[in-house]
């Protein structure tokens, strides 16, 4: 991926952002161009297209009924958590993914491209890389950090071996967890593979 195509899959990003991908994509081996529109569309959806870099727990009560059902199934159960992002964090990741701390929830919340979230994990992508994550979680907001973490994080979790085809089903579950977004994803996918194969290199 150039410079060129990495403006036009994300328009909206930051230079600093657009740099560290280009920069990092293939030093971990996301070079070809199923490989960079796979993993372009996990982080461009979990990122808003690379410009919202830390998880959002503001959340209405409605929204929180809706979004986690089984959690907050009833007024009551939500009221408390509705505008309360600290509260939120703990209810969402307190007591698991190595948070053993009160607070260690909204801490190690969701941040940089991918939403690396859980001290666990950023215990082990800080080791791995030489950065301190655990004492300075909000490192992972600077771009050469977010970036490098985003790439660790596809390599290490095996997220290669599943973005050679035109399906990002796989690479979803084990980006969210889930096929939250799935449809937005493929979309996503579909068009920044196009740019790939359609814009020459710059």
């Amino acid at each position: 991926m150039n410079p060129g195509q990495a403006k036009l899959i994300f328009p909206g990003a930051a230079e600093a952002w657009l740099l560290a991908l280009i920069t990092e994509m293939p030093r971990w081996g996301i070079d070809t161009p199923n490989e960079e529109a796979s993993f372009c569309a996990q982080i461009g959806h979990e990122s808003r297209g690379l410009t919202v870099f830390e998880e959002n727990l503001t959340y209405s009560v409605s929204r929180l009924m809706q979004v986690w059902p089984k959690r907050f199934p009833d007024l009551a159960a939500a009221l408390p958590y509705a505008h309360n992002p600290e509260a939120l964090a703990e209810r969402l990741y307190g007591g698991r993914m190595g948070n053993d701390q009160v607070g260690d929830g909204c801490r190690y919340c969701g941040r940089g491209p991918v939403m690396l979230t859980g001290k666990d994990n950023y215990i082990e992508a800080g080791k791995a890389l030489g950065i301190d994550l655990v004492g300075h979680p909000t490192f992972l907001l600077i771009p050469k950090v977010g970036a490098q973490v985003a790439c660790w994080y596809w390599r290490t979790r095996g997220l290669d071996a599943w973005d050679d085809d035109n399906d990002v089903r796989a690479e979803t579950r084990l980006v969210q967890g889930g096929t939250l977004g799935l449809a937005e994803r493929q979309r996503e996918f579909d068009r920044v593979l196009k740019i790939l194969k359609t814009t020459e290199a710059t």
